[in-house]
């Protein structure tokens, strides 16, 4: 190979490379497009069960090692409640998403379950390393709060009020019911409905 077709094989390859970059550019750009129009996606909150901003329901239960837990009414803290199941994969990715949140927004952190046998819920919790926190086994808590579908999450604030609930299947969506809490709303959707409504109003 003489040097000139050395020379136009290296500059064809720099013209190939620089075009790449542009078209990796123009890509990454689409995206960044794309996830500013993409609404988040928040907890998916059915129409039954308790009204959200309404007084949580009052229960008085004990957790699967015996200890009083009462739901509902005033506490020091905020309450998240997780509906889980041994046999539920997703519950697996959110359960150490939960303990992350409880610990650093300062949650009192409940997990229910309503199905299954008892020892199998004790080697969830072993498998889990939820040992810390209160493991109910309860169907009526499940009623209460029309936990159909799992995972499912309730957010009680520190006064028993109920402030946000709904199917988690990611952090996102668990985030979003301490977002929706924080903001005043009763759910990321509600939020962003009311936003469309103002700017269609001004």
């Amino acid at each position: 190979m003489t040097i000139d077709s050395l020379a136009v094989a290296v500059l064809i390859l720099g013209l190939v490379v620089a075009l790449l970059v542009i078209v990796v550019l123009a890509l990454a750009r689409q995206i960044g497009v794309l996830h500013t129009r993409l609404a988040p996606a928040g907890a998916l909150m059915n129409t039954a069960g308790p009204e959200i901003g309404s007084a949580a329901p009052k229960l008085a239960l004990q957790d699967i090692d015996g200890v009083s837990v009462n739901i509902g009414g005033t506490t020091s803290s905020s309450t998240l409640i997780l509906f889980v199941s041994p046999t539920c994969p997703i519950c697996k990715e959110l359960v150490p998403v939960a303990c992350s949140m409880a610990r650093s927004d300062k949650l009192r952190l409940l997990f229910a379950s309503d199905g299954g046998e008892l020892p199998q819920h004790i080697e969830y919790i072993e498998k889990m390393g939820i040992e810390n926190y209160s493991y109910l086994l309860s169907s009526e808590l499940g009623l209460k709060f029309a936990a159909g579908k799992l995972p499912y999450a309730a957010l009680i604030d520190s006064d028993g009020v109920l402030r946000s609930r709904g199917l988690v299947n990611s952090r996102e969506h668990l985030e979003s019911l301490v977002e929706a809490m924080l903001s005043g709303y009763d759910s990321l959707q509600d939020y962003l409905v009311k936003e469309q409504q103002l700017e269609q109003a001004s």
